[in-house]
């Protein structure tokens, strides 16, 4: 008789139980150079030293964030935070000597990322993250009453003597939410510390956003910023057993992920651009490119701050404000990504004249396997336009043949990656900004020695 399948809900299976002798705890480390606040005017910069613990601790890197107060300075009415709290502009993570990652234009990743998100998972965290603009579309309702009465109560507690308490995910590939895998912390050699986390605060006027008219130069403090993480220590006949399997060959490797920054800048007559990024990356996963318009990198954005104007106002204007979409006076027609002799996509992407730039959007949540995905970069703005098509714009280009967990990424030794990129219109002058997502891996030598190598092996 040949074999046949049951259902595997029909029998209960046996539960393994885990050792009850591995410990976990969150540690709260704060910054090692201690001020009583941090601004961009001064102490504009926050250094975690994370130690190693001891030879048996890991790092959760799935539990870990960094929590803080935020208070908005100058006029109470007359400005507010930029949704999402923007206010690192740079992080670095060194390993020893050893740069394991520095992401510059921080705010505008975590901008982007959160487009890629669920609207209803930034609904449900707005007080946690400072982002209120979920919840203001959503209550908007034909009148700006309800969305006013959210943005008064958040401009009230942002103005307050102590501020609001906050919390950002991390974004490093070592140490933040995107690394799948516990990181050997207690196996880094160090003196004084096994990784160092540093992160630079950005200008005023990247993250206070001015009410419509005024002219002063409202601020930001930050106080309490600490980094939590989770770290779990192995029993000693589990660590043993770890030494013995993983360190055989002398070397723990640990993957991770992480971006790199390069910046473009065109006129407002230019419609063609050819954006060259030379990035010498062995496995390069994807590409992102976003605008924005340059009065905006440098300067700050005067808009309706809390709704109190017609509906038109409820479309959120702030520094992070994207062109490309069909309404936002820079219009994406067509884009082409090339490495050498290979095309990404192997035809031009493009947009007819006043047909929206949806074939854009699709192009990139295909390519990044997010085609079935609900985000809030395709979720509907106020004034019944998607987003992306109002100031939510961006492009991915995937670089993987699959999303299976191999090295099928794009190898870009040799010669720079160029992104060809037209615009049916523009209307200001633009900083382009193109985020390139690449493999490496952080070994560790039994003798606690620390290096970086890229790729996915």
């Amino acid at each position: 008789m040949s074999a046949v399948a049951l259902p595997s809900r029909l029998v209960h299976p046996p539960v393994v139980y885990g050792d009850d002798r591995l410990e976990t705890s969150s540690v709260k480390i704060l910054a090692a150079n201690a001020n009583s606040s941090y601004s961009p005017t001064s102490g504009n910069r926050i250094v975690f030293n994370i130690p190693s613990f001891s030879s048996k601790v890991f790092i959760n890197p799935k539990r870990s964030y960094i929590m803080y107060n935020i208070k908005k300075t100058g006029t109470a009415a007359d400005s507010r935070l930029v949704d999402g709290t923007p206010w690192i502009q740079r992080m670095t993570l060194k390993g020893g000597a050893t740069m394991l990652e520095d992401i510059q234009n921080y705010a505008l990743l975590e901008r982007l990322e959160a487009l890629t998100e669920p609207t209803d998972h930034a609904e449900s965290r707005a007080w946690l993250t400072g982002d209120y603009s979920d919840v203001v579309r959503k209550n908007s309702d034909g009148s700006t009453s309800k969305a006013k009465t959210i943005l008064d109560r958040a401009i009230a507690e942002q103005s307050e003597a102590g501020g609001r308490c906050y919390t950002k995910p991390l974004l490093s590939g070592v140490i933040g939410k995107g690394q799948e895998y516990y990181v050997p912390i207690g196996m880094i050699g160090g003196t004084s510390q096994a990784l160092q986390c540093e992160v630079f605060l950005a200008e005023n006027s990247q993250v206070v956003t001015r009410g419509v008219g005024v002219t002063d130069t409202p601020g930001y403090e930050l106080s309490e910023v600490a980094l939590f993480l989770e770290v779990v220590s192995l029993p000693e006949r589990a660590m043993a057993k770890f030494n013995s399997a993983i360190l055989s060959g002398g070397t723990l490797k640990l993957p991770y992920k992480t971006t790199r920054c390069f910046q473009q800048h065109i006129g407002s007559s230019q419609s063609h651009i050819d954006f060259n990024i030379v990035e010498n990356a062995k496995d390069a996963e994807k590409v992102i490119l976003a605008m924005r318009p340059q009065s905006k990198v440098s300067n700050y954005t005067n808009a309706d701050i809390n709704a109190s104007g017609t509906n038109d106002a409820l479309k959120i204007d702030d520094a992070f404000a994207l062109r490309g979409g069909e309404n936002s006076g820079s219009v994406v027609s067509k884009y082409i990504l090339r490495h050498g002799t290979k095309q990404v996509p192997p035809a031009p992407v493009e947009v007819r004249d006043n047909a929206g730039t949806t074939p854009s959007i699709l192009h990139s949540l295909s390519s990044c396997d997010m085609l079935n995905r609900s985000t809030r970069l395709t979720s509907i703005d106020v004034d019944g336009n998607p987003r992306f098509e109002n100031n939510d714009f961006f492009i991915q280009v995937g670089l993987k043949s699959s999303d299976d967990p191999i090295e099928n990424g794009l190898n870009t030794n040799g010669s720079p990656i160029e992104f060809k990129l037209d615009l049916s219109s523009n209307n200001t002058d633009l900083s382009l900004f193109a985020f390139v997502l690449a493999n490496y891996h952080l070994n560790v030598g039994s003798n606690g020695s620390v290096r970086m190598t890229e790729g996915s092996q």
